[in-house]
């Protein structure tokens, strides 16, 4: 089914301030979200509103909730006190900003927070005013260290950006060789995974996305070695919980969850003028583009190329949702009087 990305954003706003969120803050979540869903990045796009709203029912999250930020210098520390992630994000992200224009370079933690997104959301933002940036969260267990049956890290996102004439280059990676979301997708469609995704209750590779327990990390040493560098940053250094304090988004109810954020933000201009910068990079990306592909490619791309022309085919011809996403967002919006957007003819 294809709803038309701007219908479908609309819709998650409104659903959004039915759960009481301010209309600025509901609107920017719903932008997070739909923009995940643009860029291919259906794990971590309005399928999970339904959990939101659980969360929300169960007083875990606090729709009128207002982060707490201090400053020390270039660092500001974001206590979400009850917020959602993606509003905690936005005050890390806009103290970054401001405070990199004045020291040439800031950072930015937080805890006490909940999912918030796509980690890449934010650093393509930085990206957009001029800074390099990136991004990285912990969250519940789900992956195995190398070597190990049982999970110790979360998926812990790591995402990077830097501007460009154009959209800014990007990556946006799970430190696990799949997101978790991706697997949940795999479930509500039916379809099987490669077995290099996860493992089952033995610790067996397995393609049945119903069978799986726990994650693998991507790239088997190197991709822990990055997840536990996303721990640390994220949960040691932010005061969060750590590994199995956080709370599972899904299944635990019992308490509000408590993620940790760090995101750095460098300012071009103190290093040298914007467009000098902008040039350059043009011309690494130049340099990639004209690399003589490999047998069964066509071309070579840069970060983030596969996620802007999904971006761009999807805003042209609407984003798919599958059968059992509709589904849920429709049961929802019919709970809330907030008619789920009709498919795109």
């Amino acid at each position: 089914m294809l709803i038309e990305a701007n219908s479908l954003e609309s819709w998650a706003a409104s659903l959004l301030e039915c759960w009481d969120y301010r209309r600025e803050d509901a609107a920017y979540l719903a932008t997070t979200l739909v923009d995940a869903n643009l860029r291919g990045v259906d794990s971590h796009g309005v399928a999970r509103l339904p959990a939101y709203e659980r969360r929300i029912v169960e007083k875990l999250v606090d729709p009128r909730a207002e982060p707490k930020v201090k400053v020390n210098g270039s660092v500001a520390n974001v206590d979400a006190n009850g917020a959602a992630g993606q509003i905690a994000a936005r005050a890390a992200s806009d103290s970054v900003l401001r405070l990199s224009r004045d020291f040439g370079a800031a950072t930015a933690s937080v805890r006490s927070s909940t999912h918030f997104g796509a980690a890449g959301f934010y650093a393509r933002s930085l990206a957009a005013n001029g800074q390099i940036a990136i991004v990285v969260s912990n969250s519940e267990p789900i992956v195995v260290p190398f070597g190990g049956r049982d999970p110790l890290l979360g998926t812990n996102p790591f995402a990077f950006a830097a501007p460009t004439s154009g959209a800014p280059v990007s990556l946006d990676m799970a430190t696990s060789t799949s997101a978790m979301g991706k697997v949940l997708i795999a479930q509500a469609t039916g379809q099987a995974i490669p077995d290099t995704w996860g493992v089952d209750e033995d610790g067996a590779p397995t393609t049945n996305p119903n069978a799986i327990t726990a994650l693998l990390p991507a790239g088997g040493p190197k991709g822990y070695g990055l997840g536990f560098l996303v721990e640390v940053l994220s949960g040691v250094l932010s005061g969060a919980a750590i590994a199995h304090g956080i709370g599972s988004m899904y299944t635990d109810f019992s308490k509000p969850q408590d993620v940790g954020h760090w995101m750095l933000a460098i300012d071009v201009e103190h290093f040298l003028p914007l467009e000098d910068f902008k040039s350059r990079i043009q011309g690494l990306v130049e340099m990639a583009h004209t690399t003589a592909p490999a047998a069964g490619f066509e071309e070579v791309l840069v970060p983030g190329e596969p996620e802007q022309r999904t971006q761009d085919t999807r805003a042209r011809d609407g984003i798919p949702l599958p059968d059992a996403t509709v589904s849920d967002l429709t049961e929802l919006g019919r709970r809330y009087s907030t008619p789920f957007p009709k498919a795109r003819t």
